[in-house]
């Protein structure tokens, strides 16, 4: 196990290919039409707008009409994706960029990160496997998947029930992982890690929207210390009277995720209900979310201590809330003996202040650890200090002083000036540590003591930014909802199109005022904010995946045509990877081009010479209408195929299909290798 130092923050972006820029950029635009063709049909058909319901973030798989008052604007904004220009970059830092990520792809070795701290470590596939299996048999056992089917046939009951079976995907089997804790003690001799399961289902969303609810009913009712960031914790600890004669008791509970137990978890839904915090329907979807399988080479695992399948992962989509939950109903049991002002709780973090001798202190630390244990949970508790790191502050009541707390093995590091983000991100950066810095500094000279550390990361990443004190000003931000459609192309500095520039021309061209779609189409509702592409930790992620999977992927690109002179793709006609595929028809006097897709291609090519063959079938493709053509009018012709691209197909975790986007690639962007098909579906 060798530890990496890359010298740089992972979130850095390298300068992508060309085609997986235009490939992202299509992504986002036909993201954007979609949405501009569904708010077009509802403003011209106001009687078939959708009854108002509550959809938690679930989008309509549906595909929206086409709208001809959209049409001209539909074309000029692929024909701007078509005619896109690069330019070259030289810069050095990208060519390290470049460098390290052609280093991480050709590595045979998985580059794993630390779970606290910015260092990642190289481990063979054999000690990875070891470290993973050894924490999963620590508290899993292996099932079945009658548990499997049993688990998604509730989620479907469920869904239908809220009229969303029709947009939540069933639950991918994604293979659990670790993280290693590289801060605990004997790290080297014996490595700790974190295992994260992120199988999850997509209910999880749901609960999390009632549980997230659900708290801030609770704290309004309670007015409990449940704090959501370390601005809460500093606001608390200014406010704390006679700091001189006070001391803190700091807990943190052990293993908090999965010591939740559904006797625990059901007490504190109980409590909730009790102050008309959440709904019986809405535990069932909060309950069903705890039934909880742990995928490992493509087989299912429950926990140990559940009979009925409950856990509560880490990488769920509501774990944190629960933890809020749980631990505001703890809370509750705390303040009922102990002044609720003097004690908090952020997830499994506990700090309580008070205002007694020493003796008292230790006496307090005893009934904690006590009302912990009730309910089978374990904490680790310091008392009677004075100084204390939590979080990311160091609180100290000597001196009524607060400031920066990082691990002592834990280095700052920011994005680079010439990395790959919007203009936007890169200006805004050394302003935003500015002002974090500063509100978790309580005067100017703790700030200045602190400062030198992230003035040298800052540097060192390539900022001229120079770090100052400044009081914090916590004004509250005034919300308004807009109603704005927003078109998200990818950022690229090789980008040589302005693409922002020519976007809003098309909006004010093509909607002016007057127009029939202007009032809710205008550059006031559509407007421009560039997402990023992928940096340097979803390189490091994709070769962890590839190296994972290698071993249990097998490709067959064979053929098993009888004539293998008549082969289509000489020797791959029977390939099992997914392709983009081209058929070339040549006659006398013109060549014309199609492209297609296919998860299988021999069928697919069965299916095109039916349509070849057979006259009812001529509609089916752009390609058959045209061999139709020619063969109507006698015109002899041949036909070639190969293939362009193999993908992988739709992923239900990332929403994405990389074999649809390539293929929209090379009809929109590579037009000569298309000529048959359209590009406005």
């Amino acid at each position: 196990m060798d530890q990496i130092n890359y010298g740089y923050s992972t979130k850095n972006i390298t300068i992508p290919q060309r085609s997986e820029y235009i490939k992202t950029l299509i992504e986002k635009t036909e993201s954007f039409i979609k949405r501009l063709r569904w708010k077009a049909y509802f403003y011209l058909n106001p009687d078939r707008s959708p009854p108002g319901k509550e959809n938690y973030g679930f989008k309509s798989r549906k595909c929206p009409p086409q709208i001809k008052e959209l049409s001209a604007f539909e074309n000029d904004l692929l024909e701007l994706i078509s005619h896109v220009k690069f330019k070259n970059v030289k810069c050095a830092f990208h060519d390290q960029l470049d460098r390290d990520s052609t280093s991480i792809k050709n590595s045979d070795k998985l580059v794993i990160p630390a779970d606290k701290t910015t260092n990642f470590y190289n481990l063979s596939l054999d000690l990875y496997n070891k470290l993973l299996v050894d924490n999963i048999t620590a508290t899993y056992k292996a099932t079945d998947n009658n548990v499997v089917n049993e688990i998604n046939r509730d989620a479907k009951c469920l869904a239908t029930k809220l009229d969303l079976a029709d947009r939540i995907d069933i639950p991918a089997k994604k293979e659990a992982y670790i993280t290693l804790k590289d801060h605990k003690p004997n790290f080297v001799a014996k490595p700790k890690c974190r295992l994260i399961n992120p199988a999850k289902s997509e209910l999880g969303k749901i609960s999390k929207v009632i549980l997230d609810k659900c708290n801030s009913k609770l704290l309004a009712v309670t007015k409990i210390q449940q704090w959501k960031n370390t601005m809460a914790v500093v606001s608390w600890f200014s406010n704390l009277a006679n700091k001189s004669t006070t001391s803190f008791i700091c807990f943190d509970i052990v293993d908090f995720y999965p010591s939740i137990t559904e006797d625990l978890l059901s007490q504190a839904l109980n409590f909730a209900l009790l102050n008309d915090a959440i709904s019986e329907q809405d535990l069932d979807i909060v309950m069903h979310c705890r039934k909880s399988l742990l995928f490992h080479d493509g087989n299912p695992w429950v926990k140990k201590s559940s009979e009925d399948l409950f856990d509560v992962t880490m990488g769920s989509f509501d774990g944190a809330e629960i933890c809020e939950l749980v631990g505001t109903f703890l809370l509750h049991k705390i303040t009922q003996k102990y002044d609720i002002g003097r004690i908090g709780l952020y997830r499994d973090d506990g700090l309580a202040a008070f205002d007694a001798p020493p003796q008292k202190i230790e006496r307090i630390k005893k009934d904690l650890c006590q009302i912990f244990s009730n309910y089978h949970l374990r904490i680790t508790v310091e008392a009677n200090m004075k100084t204390i790191n939590y979080l990311d502050v160091t609180l100290d009541l000597t001196s009524g002083q607060y400031y920066p707390y990082s691990k002592p093995n834990s280095i700052p590091l920011y994005v680079n000036s010439k990395s790959n983000h919007p203009p936007q991100i890169i200006r805004n950066l050394p302003s935003s540590i500015n002002r974090r810095l500063s509100d978790l500094s309580s005067n100017e000279a703790v700030f200045n003591k602190v400062a030198p550390t992230y003035q040298q990361a800052l540097n060192d990443s390539g900022y001229t930014h120079k770090l100052t004190y400044s009081e914090s000003s916590q004004k509250k931000k005034r919300n308004r909802h807009r109603n704005i459609i927003w078109f998200n192309p990818p950022f690229s500095m090789n980008v040589k199109t302005n693409i922002g520039h020519l976007f809003l021309n098309l909006v004010k061209k093509h909607f002016p005022t007057g127009s029939a779609l202007h009032k809710i189409f205008n550059r006031n509702t559509l407007k421009i904010s560039y997402c990023c592409m992928g940096n340097i930790q979803r390189t490091i992620n994709s070769h962890n995946q590839a190296l994972l999977t290698k071993s249990t992927t097998v490709i067959n690109d064979s053929c098993n045509c009888r004539n293998k002179d008549i082969c289509p793709v000489p020797g791959q006609c029977n390939t099992s990877s997914p392709v983009v595929y081209q058929a070339t028809v040549s006659t006398i006097e013109r060549i014309e081009t199609y492209v297609g897709l296919a998860e299988s291609f021999k069928p697919r090519y069965h299916n095109h010479i039916k349509s070849f063959n057979y006259s009812r079938y001529a509609n089916d493709t752009a390609l058959s209408k045209y061999v139709w053509h020619l063969k109507d009018n006698n015109i002899p012709y041949t036909i070639t195929w190969k293939f362009l691209k193999k993908a992988s197909v739709y992923n239900v975790t990332t929403k994405r299909c990389n074999l649809c986007l390539w293929e929209k690639y090379f009809i929109i962007y590579r037009p000569q290798l298309a000529s048959l098909n359209s590009r406005l579906s």
